[in-house]
């Protein structure tokens, strides 16, 4: 009973792994909004809109003379709607996005706003449009939409794996590749380097 005891012991260590690694690679949207620490805001009462009609279609809403002229006034500007269904990501269900920037603003400098639509499932539509003010690096939110990075502990060494797919996994800290640990690893492979003894993983 006892090596009974400890074989259980020993598979839900390691089994829990697998089990890790799988759940992280659903995103859900509000570890998508806290990876640029998002400040949800109400859109009517920032941007002094009149017409709200819209709000239930963010391609419509950006057409819309309201809040073209809301932003305008206000000395700011859009960028283009973009779509998740457009990048390989690991969200839960699709959303629109546009950010919103100083009008003076240059390409690479950081938006002040996002908007952002999700799909319902439940209702088979899209819900309203939300705003957030960014509060960090918009470049953490493509980050985290398009990819996936893990760390794995074996001893006193580490290895940096990213896959933007979840099949391929990339090692990022090359210089420690090895038979085991190989430079890329096939979802497969992990999964078994993930239940060996004394592997520990940390999503990053």
């Amino acid at each position: 009973m006892k090596y009974l005891e400890n074989f259980n012991d020993y598979n839900r260590t390691f089994g829990d792994n697998v089990e890790k690694l799988s759940e992280s690679l659903t995103l859900w949207y509000d570890t998508l909004l806290s990876s640029i620490s998002a400040e949800k805001l109400d859109i009517i009462d920032e941007f002094k809109l009149i017409d709200d009609s819209n709000l239930d279609n963010m391609e419509r809403l950006t057409k819309n003379t309201s809040f073209i002229n809301s932003l305008s006034s206000l000395g700011l500007r859009k960028s283009e709607v973009k779509k998740s269904d457009d990048y390989e990501t690991f969200l839960n269900k699709p959303c629109r996005f546009m950010f919103i920037y100083d009008e003076n603003a240059i390409e690479l400098e950081n938006p002040l706003y996002l908007l952002i639509q999700s799909w319902n499932d439940s209702l088979s539509e899209w819900s309203l449009v939300d705003l957030y003010k960014v509060n960090d690096d918009a470049k953490k939110f493509y980050d985290k939409l398009t990819s996936k990075t893990i760390e794995l502990k074996d001893g006193d060494n580490n290895y940096i794996y990213q896959t933007t797919n979840g099949n391929e996994w990339v090692l990022q800290n090359i210089q420690k590749s090895n038979d085991i640990f190989k430079k890329v690893l096939r979802s497969e492979e992990l999964e078994e380097i993930l239940r060996s003894e004394g592997i520990i993983l940390d999503i990053v």
